[in-house]
């Protein structure tokens, strides 16, 4: 394994312990304002860390030496980090999309984008742009296989187009970063579908 997908690995691993968030919304918090507000003070925080790093140097040297393995080129430039890109994802998808859609949506995200990023640059058959249809099918049976373990009131149907509506997103290079592209539009097309089924 060279060291681009090692490290890629890496980090799709710490990817994946994002799906932490919403198994603990869906687990651990009885309303959606505290989940809210947790979120919020999170991304504060993160923010806050992301101008300090682009403005101190000692800080700036320290994610060097720890994360740099991890770290995007333009992201060691100076561009916000995808860690900070999660917590705004997760803000807004539970912000704006009905439970419990939100949840899958963002279990999505975490396990689906996760199994897609590693196979892909495992076994790149087929190049959709910078993406692999390889990717995008594990990602998708990844998806698929969320709907079936977690107990939640989504018929698989709907599972099925939010599992293809995140995997699709996922290929589309749109300006906008995957940890927010992916669970909000993944979780509206749940959303909406399930209003006129």
């Amino acid at each position: 394994m060279n060291d681009i997908i090692k490290n890629e690995v890496a980090r799709k691993a710490i990817h994946l312990s994002n799906a932490i968030i919403p198994l603990s919304y869906y687990y651990f918090f009885s309303n959606k304002i505290d989940m809210i507000i947790v979120l919020a003070s999170f991304l504060i925080f993160c923010f806050f860390l992301e101008i300090y790093r682009m403005n101190n140097i000692r800080l700036s040297n320290f994610f060097s030496n720890w994360f740099n393995f991890m770290m995007r080129e333009k992201e060691k430039k100076g561009e916000i980090t995808g860690a900070t890109w999660v917590f705004v994802g997760a803000l807004f998808t539970i912000l704006l999309i009905p439970d419990p859609f939100n949840i899958i949506s963002l279990l999505f995200l975490s396990i689906g984008d996760t199994f897609a990023a590693i196979i892909g640059m495992k076994y790149p058959y087929i190049k959709l742009g910078k993406k692999t249809l390889s990717g995008s099918i594990a990602g998708f049976i990844a998806c698929l296989c969320i709907g079936l373990v977690i107990d939640i009131s989504i018929t698989y149907e709907i599972v099925i187009l939010g599992a293809f509506m995140a995997m699709f997103i996922e290929i589309l290079p749109l300006p906008v970063n995957d940890n927010v592209s992916i669970p909000i539009f993944s979780g509206l097309s749940m959303y909406y579908y399930s209003l006129i089924i």
